[in-house]
């Protein structure tokens, strides 16, 4: 892209013209709507600007960043099969307002109706995509620093007075370029630099906004804290492209409670957190730092009843987390990479690659990856976190953890272990001093792939009274057994036999490969074998898989479907279809 802002918008192919599907995962945010005739409409529109394909949506990016504006327009009834114009306009404050108009071109506009062009005219369908901007880089093209507001709209039968608008644009920013040197918070190492980049230093306890951008690399000396508890809150803000290092030894991220965390990543640039020396790093490497761990004041169990607040201390003197605020929001993860974390402090006092202690739903969780940690992979404490895009790969001992009252919800998600490494891909407990605690551990998790090493080791144990309702799973590769269910109370809780259940425990539409499927005991109130048989869409056999990718056989099984707006009503079971459908290609880190 060569534009230029001094040249303005003319004649510069600055954008792309596209009605293809785009591939958005998250909700696009609504746009209000206006019509020129003052008349009402019900068309609506949605829309907003993103660094990652439409996983989220931003209100400011990096200068380096590549940023594209969609929108989509639900058309009005009437107009549906008319011949209609789409129309966008740019503006820039200071300096103009631009439209669109065909081939992608953007030129001056004066401000009339009557003199709006369309950049595309077309026999309306009831769903009409724009794509406004596609890959804008500030730094490349003289617009860092700038702020854009980006209008769409629409009209039929070539009369520009019937125009319906987005009264309400889509508005962002493009941060200007990093200056030399360590941002605010941060102090310049006298170590050198790392992979060529000046290297700042994060310490102790950060009680004001920082932001750390990618021209520089991060190193954690010892704990850092961002935020008190609950109290002197800040945000780190964390771009795309940027390095997170530590030392080997107790070095690890802590968000506390009322703090956030804004680490915005893209497939192109994700942010990743590793250890000083990855370089010399192994494919039995683990373990070599601390990890990222985020305190919410989202419920949590374990205390007695009545208690008014529910806190629980972390693991490893990471601070205290719980509350009563469902929706509680820490920030967002998303495109973010862990690598080599789970420094262990003792045999039963262990930091996990991510920790979610108490992390509401307002906290958005997109393309995360673990990789390499001496623990678990991930453990969610309580809270009412939702994830999506989760790849947890070489990771040492679980997986994929929860306790305490977690009642969050993960769809997509691979859980890939290797050999000579590797627990069980899910522990899962409600709590493991008082089974019965509430709010009792009540995850939904759909549309996983779980492949073990091949050796001694379960898929999953469900055990401590924990409940929770798993969908379109694809389990093979683990030798002892693809699951087992432990302890009276997680039975009682599951339901009265192995056929009258509670809706509690549940399976659905799951597909088991394990050489033993079940690990029955002779003490259990009811079979597991019996229980899974029971459910819709469950089966077992040999499950044949392209590395995560599933086979013609898999994709033939019959999915679950959902009412929940969170999940996506995937036509497949397991994390990844096929090749093109591949959310993992292009970012994960591999050995």
């Amino acid at each position: 892209m060569n534009f230029n802002r001094n040249s303005l918008f003319s004649a510069v192919a600055f954008a792309t013209l596209g009605f293809t599907a785009l591939t958005a995962q998250a909700a696009e945010p609504a746009l209000s709507v206006a019509t020129a005739s003052g008349a009402a409409t019900t068309a609506t529109f949605t829309g907003g600007a993103t660094i990652n394909n439409g996983s989220s949506y931003t209100a400011t990016a990096a200068s380096s960043a590549a940023v594209d504006v969609n929108g989509t327009l639900n058309v009005a009834a009437a107009d549906v099969g008319k011949k209609g114009g789409l129309v966008a306009l740019i503006e820039i404050p200071g300096m103009g307002i631009y439209q669109k108009v065909s081939g992608g071109f953007f030129l001056p506009w004066d401000g009339q109706v009557s003199s709006l062009k369309p950049y595309a005219t077309k026999t309306l369908a009831a769903t009409e995509k724009f794509s406004v901007l596609d890959d804008l880089i500030g730094i490349n093209s003289n617009l860092s620093g700038l702020n854009f507001r980006v209008y769409m709209g629409y009209y039929t039968g070539g009369d520009i007075n019937t125009l319906a608008y987005t009264s309400s644009p889509i508005s962002f920013g493009i941060n200007a370029a990093p200056a030399a040197g360590c941002p605010t918070n941060t102090t310049l190492s006298s170590g050198g630099t790392f992979e060529g980049k000046p290297v700042c230093v994060l310490t102790g306890t950060v009680t004001a906004n920082t932001h750390l951008t990618a021209n520089n690399v991060y190193l954690l000396n010892g704990a850092v804290f961002i935020g008190g508890d609950n109290t002197n809150a800040a945000t780190l803000t964390i771009d795309a492209g940027t390095k997170v290092i530590a030392p080997v030894g107790l070095n690890f991220l802590v968000i506390n409670r009322g703090s956030k965390i804004e680490a915005l990543g893209s497939e192109a640039a994700p942010i990743v957190f590793t250890y000083d020396d990855e370089a010399n790093a192994t494919a039995s490497t683990t373990g070599r730092w601390g990890g990222l761990i985020i305190n919410g004041n989202a419920p949590v169990n374990g205390c007695a009843a009545g208690t008014v607040l529910c806190e629980l201390e972390g693991e490893g003197s990471t601070g205290k987390y719980g509350g009563n605020n469902v929706a509680d929001n820490s920030g967002t993860l998303n495109y973010v990479i862990v690598k080599y974390p789970g420094q262990n402090i003792t045999e039963t006092n262990e930091l996990n690659g991510i920790a979610f202690q108490g992390v509401g739903s307002g906290t958005k969780v997109d393309y995360v990856q673990v990789h390499g940690s001496s623990d678990d992979g991930v453990e969610f404490f309580g809270g009412t976190v939702n994830v999506k895009h989760l790849y947890l790969s070489s990771n040492e001992d679980d997986s994929f953890d929860w306790t305490f009252g977690f009642r969050g919800k993960v769809q997509y998600a691979v859980l890939k272990q290797r050999a000579g490494s590797g627990d069980r891909g899910i522990e899962a407990d409600s709590n493991e001093f008082a089974f019965d605690s509430l709010p009792r551990s009540k995850p939904t998790l759909a549309n996983f792939t779980m492949i073990g090493k091949g050796a001694s080791g379960k898929a999953m144990t469900l055990r401590r009274g924990t409940g929770a309702n798993i969908s379109n799973f694809v389990v093979t590769n683990f030798a002892t057994s693809c699951i087992d269910i432990d302890d009276a109370a997680t039975f009682t809780n599951g339901g009265t036999s192995a056929t009258a259940l509670t809706g509690e425990l549940t399976m659905t539409n799951t597909f088991f490969g394990c050489a033993t499927a079940f690990a029955d005991a002779s003490t259990d109130p009811w079979s597991t074998a019996s229980w899974f048989a029971g459910q819709a869409g469950n089966s077992t056999g040999t499950a044949t898989l392209s590395g995560v990718i599933n086979s013609p056989a898999l994709n033939a099984i019959a999915p679950a479907t959902f009412t929940d707006s969170f999940f996506d009503n995937a036509d497949h079971i397991g994390a990844v279809k096929d090749q093109k459908s591949d959310w993992a290609a292009g970012w994960v880190f591999t050995d």
